[in-house]
């Protein structure tokens, strides 16, 4: 019908109008880099997901779960800052809101705090003025059986340089998220590609797909064929 109708000029006026003022809008998101609306266009064909947010900071600033929080997903978000998690318990009451750190071991350790919630709070010092915090610590394995999380669709890992244990610390044979995104602040990708973490996500089937910022997504490999239609507006 839509093709009929625009060989008449009244029309075919009336669709470039539909045309321009449908897509005025600016997209809206939350991501440092506009890296959720490329997350969101990905999983746009899951309606109810769920997501894993390691080191999720803060539940609308630099979020990449805040959008799909509005669209009835739900999950499990985790921080060593413990105000950092008192906001998600305030805004985030679908969702598991988790205070402790995430490596490879389960336990105890310690944690260098900038202020109560920073994004450069970190199990791994950077200056002389940070404050060391006790915190209990967990592997991502851990983790999902205490809350018998068997599936989820969407993992994110941002932890200031600790992404190595923390993906050390998950069975990716068992559980397999259709999308993964991980913090690189390393610009160049041929060096990014050396890495023991993209050897490990490489070795478990899943390919680099994109870099927004410093953000690598990486998608489960027997998805390729579909990633056109994964990331078409």
């Amino acid at each position: 019908m839509k093709k009929f109708l625009i060989n008449f000029k009244f029309f075919f006026y009336l669709y470039k109008i539909i045309k321009i003022f449908r897509n005025n809008k600016p997209s809206k998101h939350y991501g440092e880099f506009a890296e959720d609306v490329f997350i969101n266009r990905i999983l746009k064909d899951i309606k109810r997901g769920s997501y894993v947010d390691v080191g999720c900071y803060h539940p609308y600033k630099g979020s990449l779960t805040a959008l799909l929080y509005n669209k009835n997903w739900n999950g499990i978000n985790i921080d060593i800052s413990k105000t950092s998690i008192d906001l998600f318990n305030l805004i985030r009451k679908r969702d598991i809101n988790i205070h402790t750190a995430v490596s490879n071991f389960d336990g105890k350790t310690l944690y260098y705090e900038n202020n109560l919630i920073n994004q450069q709070n970190s199990l791994i010092k950077s200056n002389s003025n940070q404050k060391k915090i006790e915190v209990n610590c967990y592997t991502l394995n851990s983790i999902f059986e205490k809350f018998k999380i068997s599936k989820f669709d969407y993992l994110n890992i941002d932890v200031e340089g600790n992404e190595l244990n923390v993906i050390n610390g998950i069975d990716l044979n068992k559980y397999k998220p259709t999308l993964i995104t991980i913090e690189n602040n390393d610009l160049i990708i041929e060096d990014y590609m050396e890495s023991e973490i993209y050897k490990i996500l490489i070795k478990n089937n899943y390919i680099l797909i994109n870099k927004i910022g410093v953000t690598n997504f990486f998608i489960k490999k027997d998805l390729e064929d579909k990633i056109p239609d994964l990331i078409k507006i």
